[in-house]
C-alpha cells in the first residue's frame, strides 16, 4: 500500500498563509477584531501546513494538531496587537513636519499636489533626533473608480515598503547604494546580495537630477554614488564616513539618500518598531560621522554638529528594552558581532523549526547511540508477530516519484521490574524468527523505545537519519543565539588591530 504525500499542500499552505498574513496587516489600520481574525487564520493555516509536512516522516502527536495551531495563532495575535499600537508609545504625531512623501518610486516634498497616501507615519524626538517613519505601498492609487472598486484589496496586499527618515539642516541632493557582487570573486555573498536587490524595489530616489561621482576604487567597487553637486559629494565622503559605510553590516544592504532636511533609508515590508529604531540608530551613526565644515559650509548651521555628536546611538541607550528580556541582549549580542538583528517574529520562527527539528531528532539519535556502543539494554523477548515490511511511502519531487518500503519487524513481549512489556523492533528480512521464539533484543532507553536486532545495520542507519534532522536544528540554534564573526569582518578587524 501507498502513502502518498502531496507537495502541493505544501505550497497552496504556505502561500495561503503569507495571503492571510497580509490581509492582516492590511486590516491592521482599519479594525483590530478584523485583523486579529485573520492573525487567527494565519496562524492555524501555517501550522497545520507544518505538520502535514512533518508527518510525512514522523508520527505527529494528537495534541500537536490541536496545541501548536493555538500556540502559532496566540503568537501571531500579540504581534498584529503590539504592530498597531507601538506608535502611539512614542508619542506619535501622524503628520510629517519634515522630510519626503513617496511617489513613484521618488522622494517627493510634502507640499507635492499629488503624492501616494501614506499607510502609516510615525513621528517623534529620540536622542535630540527628529525622526520619520512612513509605510507606503509601490503600487499607485490612482487608477479610474471601476478599477480601483474591483481591485482594491489587491492592492493593499502590493508591495509594502517602508522608510525611515532623520531630520538634518539643508544639503544637496547624495544617494548611496551597495552593489550585488562587491567581493566577488574573493567572498560569495549570496544572502546579502539578496536584499540589497529586494530593498532596490521600494527604494525611494532623489526626485532631482543626479550624475555618477566616482570616489576611489576600492569604495566604487561597494558603492554607487549618485549627487546633485560632485563638490558637497567630495566634501561629505571623507575617509571616516567611507570606513562606516564600508564596514557596517546595515550599509552593505541598504540604500541611503541626503536631500534637503533628511537622510533616509528604505525597507522591504512593513513600519514595525524595531525597524524605525534599528534604522535610525544607523542614519544617526552616519550623521554623526560627518563632519562639522560640512553642515557650516552646506546649510550654515554649527549646532547640527554637536547634536549629532552627544546623542548616544549604542546599542542600550537608542534601542532600549524594547526587545524584552530575551531579545535586547540577544540582539546586542549580534550586533558586537556584524550580524543582522532578529525580530520577534523571526526569532520565534528560528527558535520552533529549531527545536522540532531536534525533538525529531534527538531521542532517534541517543537511541541509535546507546544500541551502537552496546550501552542499551538487552532482553529476551518472545515474539508474537512477524512482518515482512514491503509497504511503500511515496512523495512527489521534482525528478518523479520517491519511495522508500518499511523494513521487516517483529514485534513481541519481554519482562522487565516484574511487568510485561511489548516491543516493535526492525530485523533482517532473510532471518525472520517464527513466532514463539524467544530472540535477543537491544532496547533503546530514551523516548520511544525501539528495538534493535543485535549486530544489525539500522542502529548506524537510523543515527545519519536523526542527524539529518538534529545537526540542522542545533546549527540554527547557534548561528542565532551565539553567532560568530563573520570572516570577512574577522579578518578586516585582524587588519586594522595590525596598523
Amino acid at each position: 500500500m501507498d502513502e502518498l504525500i502531496v507537495p502541493g499542500y505544501f505550497f497552496s499552505g504556505y502561500a495561503l498563509s503569507f495571503v492571510l498574513l497580509w490581509i492582516a496587516a492590511w486590516a491592521e489600520r482599519r479594525s483590530s477584531v478584523l485583523a486579529a481574525v485573520f492573525h487567527l487564520l494565519c496562524g492555524t493555516t501555517v501550522s497545520l501546513t507544518t505538520l502535514y509536512w512533518f508527518s510525512a516522516s514522523v508520527s505527529v502527536p494528537a495534541l500537536a494538531w490541536y496545541g501548536v495551531p493555538l500556540v502559532v495563532a496566540a503568537l501571531l495575535v500579540w504581534r498584529g496587537w503590539h504592530q498597531q499600537h507601538w506608535a502611539s508609545r512614542v508619542d506619535s504625531n501622524g503628520e510629517p513636519s519634515f522630510g519626503f512623501l513617496a511617489r513613484h518610486g521618488l522622494a517627493v516634498p510634502r507640499d507635492h499636489p499629488d503624492p501616494w497616501p501614506s499607510r502609516a507615519t510615525v513621528e517623534f524626538t529620540h536622542h535630540g533626533h527628529r525622526l520619520l517613519g512612513i509605510e507606503y505601498s509601490t503600487e499607485s492609487p490612482y487608477r479610474d473608480e471601476n478599477f480601483r472598486r474591483k481591485s482594491k484589496l489587491a492592492e493593499a496586499l502590493s508591495s509594502i515598503y517602508s522608510v525611515v527618515e532623520l531630520r538634518i539642516p539643508n544639503v544637496p541632493a547624495l544617494t548611496i547604494a551597495p552593489k550585488t557582487k562587491a567581493f566577488a570573486p574573493d567572498h560569495f555573498t549570496p544572502l546579502e546580495d539578496m536584499r540589497i536587490t529586494r530593498n532596490q524595489f521600494g527604494w525611494l530616489r532623489p526626485d532631482t537630477t543626479l550624475h555618477e561621482f566616482e570616489t576611489d576604487p576600492g569604495f566604487d567597487r561597494r558603492f554607487s554614488v549618485y549627487t546633485s553637486d560632485p563638490e558637497f559629494a567630495r566634501e561629505m565622503l571623507t575617509g571616516e564616513v567611507r570606513e562606516l559605510l564600508l564596514n557596517d553590516r546595515f550599509f552593505r544592504v541598504h540604500q541611503v539618500a541626503f536631500r534637503e532636511d533628511a537622510i533616509w533609508t528604505t525597507d522591504t515590508g512593513g513600519l514595525t518598531e524595531d525597524r524605525m529604531f534599528d534604522n535610525s540608530r544607523k542614519l544617526a551613526m552616519l550623521a554623526a560621522a560627518v563632519p562639522s565644515a560640512i553642515w557650516e559650509k552646506w546649510a550654515n548651521d554649527r549646532q547640527f554638529r554637536s547634536v549629532a555628536t552627544s546623542a548616544d546611538t549604542g546599542y542600550d541607550a537608542w534601542i532600549g528594552k524594547r526587545g524584552g528580556f530575551i531579545r535586547t541582549p540577544l540582539n546586542r549580542r549580534r550586533d558586537a558581532r556584524d550580524r543582522q538583528p532578529v525580530t520577534s517574529i523571526s526569532l520565534t520562527a528560528r527558535t520552533l523549526i529549531a527545536l522540532a527539528m531536534i525533538t525529531i531528532g534527538v531521542a532517534p539519535a541517543g537511541n541509535s547511540l546507546a544500541v551502537l556502543t552496546r550501552l542499551a539494554p538487552q532482553v529476551q523477548a518472545t515474539v508474537s508477530r512477524v512482518s515482512e515490511g514491503g509497504t511503500r511511502h511515496c512523495v512527489t519531487t521534482s525528478g518523479g516519484m520517491s519511495c522508500t518500503e518499511d523494513r521487516a519487524e517483529i514485534d513481541g513481549t519481554y519482562e522487565q521490574d516484574g511487568s510485561i512489556h511489548e516491543i516493535t523492533a526492525d530485523w533482517t528480512k532473510n532471518e525472520l524468527p517464527a513466532p514463539g521464539t524467544v530472540v535477543e533484543v537491544a532496547v533503546g532507553p530514551f523516548w520511544g523505545h525501539p528495538g534493535y536486532q543485535i549486530g544489525s545495520v539500522f542502529a548506524a542507519v537510523d543515527l545519519l537519519g536523526a542527524l539529518i534532522w538534529l545537526f540542522p536544528g542545533l546549527l540554527l540554534l547557534k548561528r542565532t543565539y551565539l553567532p560568530s564573526v563573520p570572516r570577512r569582518v574577522k579578518k578586516r578587524r585582524e587588519a586594522l588591530a595590525e596598523v
